[in-house]
């Protein structure tokens, strides 16, 4: 089977990328760069997927398509963008496919698209979306969710993970900024450290991925996929200190004091367009709880391969080799 993986250079789509062809699969990969992805594929098309000349480059001769270019990050991006990057090009790629009779996918969504909360959210959760960029993705799960009506033999598959980390992330994915804030002296506890948070590691969503695309079913299927079990901000602050062989101080900052503090960066982030590491925003969302349960994929038999404590004492030993 050949599969068009869009996003490919990416830090998921990379290693999805390159898990497909170790199995067997014939992989052709679509992104804006080029550095970065895997460089045996079957066919690498540089370009923008809104430019139908690209996507009619990628789409030739492909069976599969595995979709995950979007526009994601917490600054610089304002809403027009999340919702044409996110919602529109898929609709136009969608349409593409359909007209080239490729039916067989995987989406790339996330728990955005859920919104966050204290109490554990499944896939049947109403959708109370997270900002421009979990309401982008939540319409475009909507569009699949067409897609099957009209089409019988379509099959998506619709993964929701949480937080993905692991070695090699980017520097604004959030748990690099914390370990890199930990390891540099530069981070203080704000709040009581109670709101519960839920990751993706790299190497448990590409193999939870691939055990769901060889189970998958006509119509469309939706897991969320979180690492288990489930920590507090409190627990995975302290084992990034145990890790890094660190001293944890014995103080923290009441969660108002920060954000007011925080407020501050913000008015100067906007006039000098400068990405602060501490903005109110991200102070909000570390004391927020992201509580979700992955139940469903586990009940299919999937079994995550790779511990919590392993996943990040693999990740931060990346750090301490390459991030100087």
């Amino acid at each position: 089977m050949t599969i068009l993986v869009t996003g490919s250079s990416g830090y998921i789509g990379s290693r999805l990328a390159e898990r497909l062809q170790e199995t067997g699969h014939t992989v052709v990969g679509v992104d804006r760069e080029a550095d970065g992805g895997p460089k045996n594929l079957h066919r690498f098309v540089q370009g923008d997927l809104a430019n139908p000349d690209i996507r009619a480059r990628a789409l030739d001769g492909v069976d599969a398509v595995m979709h995950l270019a979007a526009a994601k990050d917490d600054w610089g991006i304002d809403d027009d963008t999340f919702f044409f990057e996110n919602l529109e090009v898929t609709q136009r790629l969608i349409t593409d496919a359909r007209e080239r009779d490729i039916h067989d996918w995987v989406f790339y969504s996330s728990v955005a698209a859920i919104g966050p909360g204290d109490e554990p959210r499944t896939e049947d959760s109403p959708l109370r979306p997270e900002g421009a960029y979990g309401a982008s993705k939540a319409e475009a799960e909507s569009l699949f969710e067409e897609y099957a009506e009209e089409v019988p033999e379509m099959s998506c598959v619709i993964l929701r993970p949480s937080v993905v980390f692991g070695p090699g992330h980017f520097s604004y994915t959030n748990v690099h900024r914390l370990i890199e804030a930990i390891r540099g002296h530069r981070f203080l506890m704000v709040g009581d450290g109670q709101a519960i948070k839920t990751t993706s590691y790299i190497e448990n969503l590409i193999p939870a991925t691939l055990y769901l695309w060889k189970r998958r079913e006509t119509g469309v299927q939706t897991y969320i996929y979180i690492d288990e079990p489930v920590r507090t901000t409190e627990a995975l602050v302290e084992d990034v200190y145990r890790f890094l062989g660190k001293r944890r101080p014995g103080f923290r900052i009441p969660l108002d004091l920060a954000t007011s503090i925080a407020r501050i960066a913000d008015v100067a982030a906007d006039w000098t367009g400068i990405n602060f590491p501490i903005t109110a925003d991200r102070i909000e969302k570390f004391n927020t709880s992201t509580n979700y349960d992955a139940s469903a994929i586990r009940e299919e038999g999937f079994e995550q391969p790779v511990g919590i404590e392993e996943a990040l004492q693999k990740t931060i030993k990346w750090h301490l080799e390459h991030v100087n």
